[in-house]
């Protein structure tokens, strides 16, 4: 009998370590939710910046197109910090500075693809394209 309720008292005790474990990790996650958000959109804006130099070395329009929506991911994620309760001044300048880093990337972005004369060229050939591959454009 003694066995049986010193077990149950061990279990008690556990489960009791647990319960109060527990809401202080979701109460640690939800503190830090602005910052969390910032530094994965700082995170996005560097790749959108990799993105785009990685676009001068080898001159691949997937990489303007990879750069835009890093870009794009990154102005998503410091959006997402006026749903946060815990953000501060600090974190409203931090996500101005993050929009101007990011339409001043966006411009350049715009500015390196393609222009209208080459996208008219590239039409031309986009009705050969179709004459020889025909299930590839549905």
């Amino acid at each position: 009998m003694k066995k049986l309720f010193i077990g149950f008292l061990l279990l008690v005790l556990l489960s009791g370590c647990e319960w109060i474990s527990g809401p202080r990790t979701i109460e640690l996650i939800e503190i830090r939710c602005a910052e969390t958000r910032l530094d994965a959109s700082f995170e996005f804006h560097l790749k959108a910046k990799e993105f785009f130099q990685s676009y001068y070395k080898t001159r691949k329009e997937s990489e303007l197109f990879f750069a835009w929506y890093a870009s794009e991911d990154s102005i998503y994620m410091a959006n997402s910090v006026r749903r946060c309760f815990d953000k501060k001044n600090k974190h409203f300048h931090a996500v101005r500075n993050l929009y101007q880093k990011n339409t001043t990337l966006q411009r350049l972005i715009v500015q390196n693809m393609r222009q209208d004369s080459q996208v008219q060229l590239s039409e031309l050939y986009l009705d050969e394209y179709r004459d020889i591959f025909v299930r590839d454009i549905q």
